[in-house]
């Protein structure tokens, strides 16, 4: 039996004939553009993975930093406070001192001119000179303990502005920053997948 050329034909594994000579029918290959876009996807993924991880874990480095600087801050002022005070202790004791010094001469020179010290002009000299030296000391010891009210305050304030950065970085969970990004990246290619697939999309 001869056959005409137009007329010879086979079938493919399916059973579909193909005539010779002919291109046989195209597979779905691995590099398809459904597959390309998914890839993409999944690549993106990878790269915003990373980045939730590095943010992360650089938001928690920055805030524990900020909260040893402000804790290193309140300890400062805390000693600044204290000094502010032993300061003032010693400067009122060195006027204190002078001032009796100051009084023993004046009722050394009284007594060596023969002037009644416990009396009249000599009397209320000396009680001037107390007035001003426990005047002096009252100022002094004031201003100590208001520098020193200050610096406590400055100490309250960054102990507490370290908490505060010390909650934050403690709240900055690199893993938690990690799953949303895998989380929401998985929805996206889900969703790209589903969309390919309803346009026919191999």
């Amino acid at each position: 039996m001869c056959l005409s050329p137009n007329t010879v034909s086979a079938t493919t594994g399916s059973g579909a004939p193909v005539a010779f000579g002919s291109a046989a029918p195209a597979t779905p290959g691995v590099a398809t553009a459904g597959n390309v876009s998914l890839a993409l996807g999944a690549a993106g993924a990878g790269m915003k993975l990373f980045s939730a991880l590095s943010s992360a874990g650089a938001q928690r480095t920055a805030d524990n930093a900020q909260a040893d600087a402000m804790a290193t801050n309140a300890l400062i002022a805390e000693r600044a406070a204290a000094s502010a005070v032993t300061s003032g202790e010693a400067q009122a004791s060195d006027v204190a001192i002078k001032g009796a010094q100051t009084i023993a001469t004046q009722r050394a020179a009284l007594a060596a001119n023969g002037v009644d010290i416990n009396s009249g002009t000599a009397a209320n000299l000396q009680k001037s000179t107390k007035w001003v030296t426990d005047q002096n000391i009252d100022t002094i010891t004031a201003n100590a303990a208001r520098a020193a009210m200050g610096y406590t305050t400055q100490s309250e304030n960054y102990a507490n502005n370290s908490g505060v950065y010390r909650a934050a970085a403690n709240s900055v969970s690199p893993t938690t920053a990690g799953a949303t990004s895998l989380l929401t990246s998985a929805t996206s290619i889900a969703s790209d997948w589903y969309r390919n697939q309803r346009a026919g999309v191999q």
